[in-house]
């Protein structure tokens, strides 16, 4: 009797043990799928993405590189049909002929002293108002604001003209002062967006900062320079990096208040790049010893502007590559804060 029922007993486990074994099968058997569907879904999710990204990164850099395999070139080479991206002969002649036609290092020493100068004007300036528009309370603000808000919106092509005329009357027109002097009262490329982005900032500071600093016996404008400007270095590097590029590559205020006989910028001598291009082939014995009438040639003419345009831009490229990061990190902490 007693091995009737330790038989049973042991036959009953076997089937137990079996049915568990089962059923973690069946449970590691979906875990796994559930595994594999998931790590597939990611896999899809990650490729489509992938080529998403790529898509529009070639949108964006395919001319670039254009430019730059058209930059190093033979100029033989840019009416051959079978020459597309690897030119038969690697030249820098295109390189200097765009350097020679724009007067490349005069017009980079004087592009640079003009970007830096509206840079630290619009900076001081801009800094000012939207710690004033933020912090204190006077009459009009609202008003003053809403001023600053049409500078945005108003396009500036139409106060050119009496702009113009106003500092061609008092002798200005070819020199940096007009630039220097429309970023002093606010009303440089952009001014409006820089004091809002300021304004903002600093309105979202904590009134705790200036309270401590009155405590200690800080004015306005030292409470302004010690304590609040310190604690926005985000939107400080945000107005200087984009005021010097926007500065840079102007062409509009640099053509309508500066002109090329007296100084020569790196816009405006691409913009007139063309006329210039004949003497210069000429000069340089290519229009002749290459092909007859090359300065005629459009593609030729597009070429060599293309490349002024990379030189003009090798400044700006090298600049981003070490400020980057500060770049970034700034540009994401006033769109949090603003």
């Amino acid at each position: 009797m007693m091995t009737n029922v330790k038989s049973w007993f042991a036959k009953l486990v076997i089937r137990l043990k079996k049915g568990l074994s089962k059923s973690k099968e069946k449970v590691t058997s979906k875990a796994f799928k559930f595994t594999v569907v998931n790590k597939t879904k990611q896999t899809s999710i990650s490729i489509i993405r992938g080529f998403i990204i790529f898509g529009l990164c070639f949108i964006v850099i395919y001319p670039i590189l254009q430019m730059i395999v058209a930059s190093i070139s033979d100029l033989r080479d840019l009416n051959d049909p079978l020459v597309v991206w690897i030119p038969r002969t690697i030249s820098l002649q295109t390189i200097k002929i765009a350097a020679s036609a724009i007067d490349y290092f005069a017009a980079l020493r004087n592009t640079f002293i003009m970007a830096v100068g509206v840079m630290v004007i619009t900076l001081f300036t801009t800094s000012l108002a939207g710690y004033a528009f933020a912090r204190l309370r006077f009459k009009g603000m609202t008003v003053l604001f809403i001023f600053v808000v049409f500078t945005i919106v108003v396009p500036p092509q139409t106060i050119a003209m009496p702009m113009f005329m106003i500092f061609n009357y008092f002798g200005l027109t070819s020199t940096f002062w007009p630039l220097f002097i429309l970023a002093f009262t606010g009303m440089g490329i952009k001014a409006g967006i820089f004091i809002f982005i300021f304004n903002q900032v600093f309105r979202n500071l904590p009134k705790e900062l200036e309270e401590a600093a009155l405590i200690d016996g800080c004015g306005i404008v030292r409470t302004f320079y010690n304590v609040m400007l310190p604690n926005a270095k985000s939107a400080v590097v945000t107005v200087m990096l984009f005021s010097f590029v926007w500065q840079w590559n102007d062409v509009f205020y640099s053509q309508l208040l500066i002109s090329t006989q007296y100084l020569d910028l790196l816009s405006l001598n691409i913009a007139e790049i063309a006329p210039r291009l004949t003497y210069i082939l000429y000069q340089l014995g290519i229009d002749q010893t290459v092909a007859e009438g090359m300065s005629r040639n459009p593609l030729v003419v597009g070429t060599i502007a293309n490349t002024a345009a990379i030189l003009m831009l090798l400044p700006l490229l090298i600049g981003y590559i070490f400020v980057q990061r500060l770049f970034v990190e700034s540009v994401e902490r006033v769109g949090i804060v603003g």
